[in-house]
């Protein structure tokens, strides 16, 4: 079962990423679908945003306020003020996904 969810994630992750992208005007130079303990995602300064397969257990709306999270980091690489602007611009209920 987990390894039919892991390639499940490899493809609908990457869909989504791809999607939210082209939706938020962000270059996403590499898809990574990791097998992570710790975290649901990273995003590097070359581009390259790495994601936990098991986001695809999540619902939907935790699932992408993930991704646009890391997305805006292609932004702003930290977690300024003007990074939680960004977030909040691209996902206005990201604080009900937090919770979620």
């Amino acid at each position: 079962m987990e390894r039919y969810l892991h390639n499940a994630a490899r493809v609908e992750l990457a869909r989504r990423v791809q999607e939210l992208a082209r939706e938020h005007a962000s270059i996403v130079k590499h898809i990574v679908i990791r097998n992570q303990k710790s975290r649901w995602g990273s995003c590097s300064c070359n581009g390259t945003i790495s994601l936990n397969w098991r986001l695809i257990q999540l619902p939907d709306y935790v699932r992408d306020y993930i991704i646009i999270h890391e997305l805006m980091h292609l932004k702003e690489l930290n977690h300024s003020p003007g990074f939680w602007r960004e977030v909040e611009k691209a996902c206005p209920d990201y604080r009900v996904a937090e919770n979620g």
